[in-house]
């Protein structure tokens, strides 16, 4: 009796061995696995207040249509900054005064100013009160 549960416990532990081995390797797969560039997408062509309609509407249909996808955005600057992390951001207008569509930048730009209207390509990434686009690329000012 003692010998099976031994030889039990011995099967388990070679069990979570095995699946703690696959859940490593895994990992390290997933983490050093190159990031997608926004530029070799295609992109899904939107003005900046139709995304934010879209999503105030039907967020749930909207993530099916633009969550992780790469999106080309057009639309007027409302505000240009920096976060915590020293990335430049902007916020393009949508018909809510106080949200919008908030844009991250890979790259640092250059030359955008409040006012201007700029197209940008990158990833919908989530929507928090303003969608949220990362790893953007300006298109066009």
């Amino acid at each position: 009796m003692n010998f099976t549960k031994m030889t039990l416990k011995k099967k388990i532990f070679v069990l979570f061995g095995i699946l703690l081995l696959f859940g490593i390797i895994y990992g390290i797969y997933e983490w050093n696995k190159p990031m997608r560039d926004v530029s070799d997408e295609k992109a899904i062509s939107i003005s900046a207040n139709a995304l934010y309609n879209d999503y105030v509407m039907d967020e749930a249909a909207s993530n099916t249509k633009y969550l992780n996808k790469a999106l080309e955005v057009n639309g007027k600057v409302t505000d240009v900054k920096k976060n915590d992390a020293g990335a430049t951001f902007v916020i393009l207008q949508s018909a809510d005064p106080m949200f919008g569509v908030n844009c991250t930048f890979k790259d640092e730009p250059t030359g955008i100013a409040v006012g201007q209207t700029i197209t940008i390509k990158g990833f919908c990434t989530a929507y928090l009160d303003d969608v949220i686009i990362n790893q953007a690329i300006l298109i066009n000012q």
